[in-house]
């Protein structure tokens, strides 16, 4: 005799009552508040629909708990926190405002804006940046490897290829420090980090008058 097979166990069908125990749980999970808004002898849905709304309803819970965790790791800083953004420019100069300075980066160049408690920093990566500070209270400061360019109202480009560092004024004044080296520059000077001791004065430009003979 072939051994006698047993069909599915029953199962009993759920009540009203436990279908709306288990949508409150469902959402009490995602919102963490439980809503009692809804009586569980007004959720009458059909057996199918109640299946259906459970499997649509379960991927819907785990998206919105990987979107809390994302928005928590990604969420913008907490107040007092610096920004810091960094900006390349392509193969043409690419101008951005920084605080109450423009910052005008020539091609190819990289730099790190930093806004962090009222002391701004710019750290050049390569290339050339040009600073156009207004006068302010705090120093801004600009990094570029081991060179330290600071001033609180100048206009001054700085320019890093490797560990080289060259800056050189327009207008104002700007304090340099280079392991160990101080030095201050004024408008139409330059300095390098390959002389860390010596200023340069770089001789202005001069305009011909094309009515002089």
């Amino acid at each position: 005799m072939s051994p006698e097979r047993l069909g599915p166990p029953p199962v009993d069908e759920l009540s009203d009552v436990g279908w709306a125990r288990v949508e409150r749980n469902l959402f009490s999970r995602v919102e963490g508040t439980v809503t009692n808004a809804v009586a569980a002898r007004d959720i009458k849905p059909s057996s199918s629909s109640r299946s259906n709304w459970v499997w649509l309803a379960v991927p819907a819970a785990a998206a919105a708990a990987f979107g809390l965790a994302f928005f928590s790791m990604n969420g913008s800083p907490s107040q007092g926190d610096g920004e810091r953004s960094r900006v390349v420019a392509g193969s043409s100069p690419s101008t951005v405002s920084f605080g109450d300075s423009h910052v005008t980066l020539e091609a190819n160049t990289a730099v790190i804006l930093d806004h962090d408690g009222g002391k701004p920093t710019a750290v050049l990566e390569d290339g050339t940046a040009k600073f156009a500070v207004a006068p302010r209270a705090n120093h801004l400061t600009v990094l570029a490897g081991d060179t330290s360019a600071r001033t609180l109202n100048a206009t001054f480009s700085v320019t890093r290829s490797g560990e080289r560092a060259d800056v050189a004024v327009t207008a104002g004044n700007v304090e340099i420090r280079f392991r160990g080296h101080d030095v201050k520059l004024a408008a139409n000077q330059t300095w390098s980090s390959e002389r860390p001791s010596d200023v340069v004065d770089a001789k202005p430009e001069t305009k011909i008058d094309a009515k002089k003979r």
